[in-house]
């Protein structure tokens, strides 16, 4: 597969803003600097996720979006606040089924405003429902649905296996959890097929996204973790083969309540064997997760919040206005 020269992702939503972060030369951060200027306007944040990603190659570039967030009000408010035109957005691609990342879909692909292909595991729209001992949520994606992505312009590419979106740049399709430690999951989720059977909810639809720069190898955003993010990694390692893991960034599910302190000490110690340059745990990751990786890391290390911008390789200047 052809490798992309460098890739930008700026971080439309996200769970946290922390205005005292400063920027780095690998980090744009919509700081104190604007939070507190009168020119300016505030970011908002909410638990949800979306990534702006942009791949660029000599004379060409791909844009698109990873995952729609909780609301499309925080994700086109922090779009317009950070200078994103959302109609050069070529593709959306949906992660799994669950509401903090799907939640926004319909206003984003409004927004969009051309027709857009809106990649999903066709498992995604299967009603899926949580029970616990105090309550039940009977279907948790019922806001997701073919005709509603449909009737906003989108155009849905239903698809088990990877999906290539550009140079260096593709989806992992389904996977499985290979990490011995990272079978624990929390209890009460259950789906409901097409067929009518209810059985335990596997998250099968759950997928992630490689991007390959020349150069500096590959990075993975998983946005919620639900195959293991060690168990991400390998997979899109031998999808791509490229061994050297550049970084990794997204929600890895180990801030769940109920996870083992066992599952996130040997998590953090997996992630610290690649080596990388960028290890960034957001979303559902949690503190403790954070703490053993910061301990373990701390130059690969990173906080990423909503408005942080990334930069790896052989990027054209930022010339995006904020405001």
């Amino acid at each position: 597969m052809t490798r992309c020269a460098g890739a930008r992702i700026t971080v439309l939503d996200e769970n946290f803003i922390d205005i005292l972060l400063p920027s780095t030369l690998r980090v744009r951060r919509y700081n104190m600097d604007q939070h507190f200027n009168s020119r300016y306007g505030e970011l908002l944040a909410e638990n949800g996720l979306c990534f702006l990603v942009e791949t660029f190659t000599e004379g060409s570039s791909t844009t698109i979006l990873f995952d729609a967030g909780l609301t499309a009000d925080v994700v086109l408010h922090n779009a317009h606040r950070l200078g994103v035109d959302l109609h050069e957005v070529e593709a959306v691609v949906l992660s799994h089924g669950h509401p903090d990342h799907f939640g926004g879909i319909n206003g984003v692909l409004e927004a969009i405003g051309h027709p857009t292909p809106v990649i999903a595991h066709p498992d995604a729209f299967d009603p899926r429902m949580i029970v616990k001992p105090h309550t039940t949520l009977p279907m948790i994606n019922i806001g997701l649905t073919r005709e509603g992505i449909r009737t906003s312009g989108g155009h849905l590419m239903e698809a088990r296996n990877s999906i290539p979106l550009g140079p260096g740049l593709l989806t992992s399709g389904e996977m499985q959890t290979t990490a011995d430690f990272e079978f624990e999951a929390p209890a009460g989720r259950l789906c409901v097929h097409a067929d009518g059977r209810v059985e335990a909810d596997n998250i099968n639809d759950h997928q992630v996204l490689g991007i390959d720069v020349e150069g500096h190898g590959l990075i993975v955003i998983d946005p919620c973790g639900h195959r293991g993010v060690v168990s991400s990694i390998e997979h899109m390692r031998a999808l791509t083969g490229t061994d050297t893991l550049y970084g990794v960034l997204g929600g890895f599910h180990t801030g769940h309540p109920g996870i083992s302190a066992n599952r996130i000490d040997n998590t953090a110690k997996a992630l610290a064997a690649y080596e990388p340059r960028l290890v960034a745990p957001m979303h559902c990751s949690g503190f403790p997760l954070k703490k053993a990786v910061a301990d373990l890391v701390p130059d690969a290390f990173e906080i990423v919040t909503a408005g942080t911008v990334l930069t790896i390789g052989d990027v054209p200047p930022d010339t995006r206005i904020w405001r």
